[in-house]
């Protein structure tokens, strides 16, 4: 029986600081393309407004 090894090419070694650029790059990215969707009390049923106490009666 014999064994047949497979061998993938070694890739250029990383250097820290383009890694720690990296990451700061991807930190600070701004993505547009899914934008937070926001609650817009205005479009709310009033049981919901209750339930979620813009119905209090502080106001």
């Amino acid at each position: 029986m014999t064994c047949t090894i497979e061998t993938m090419p070694v890739g250029p070694k990383r250097r820290p600081f383009t890694d720690l650029l990296h990451k700061l790059s991807l930190a600070f990215i701004v993505r547009k393309h899914n934008p937070t969707p926001r609650l817009h009390p205005d479009e709310l049923s009033d049981h919901l407004k209750r339930d979620l106490g813009f119905l209090d009666g502080r106001g």
